[in-house]
């Protein structure tokens, strides 16, 4: 059975690499800062990842923002909650 890629359409949605590069963890998740919608898929968008969010929770607005093209982009879930919300499934 293929993956089916979704590529992120609002801020907030929860993310994952399709093909890490080499340096790249495969298993990071983002989240996507910026609304996604007037980019083309070959465009750059801002991210955080979301352990370095969990490492600054108490200066959230400190974690580094990171710039990822769009079409590299595969969206897992629509916000944190529902993200947090498959753990337990």
């Amino acid at each position: 059975m293929q993956d089916i890629k979704i590529t992120p359409n609002k801020s907030g949605q929860i993310c994952k690499i399709i093909n890490p590069l080499g340096d790249e963890n495969p298993d990071d998740v983002y989240i996507v800062a910026e609304d996604p919608t007037p980019f083309d898929i070959e465009d750059s968008i801002y991210v955080i990842n979301l352990n370095d969010l969990q490492r600054n929770l108490r200066t959230p607005h400190l974690t580094p923002q990171i710039a990822i093209n769009k079409g590299d982009l595969t969206a897992i879930a629509e916000d944190l909650t529902e993200y947090i919300g498959k753990w337990n499934k």
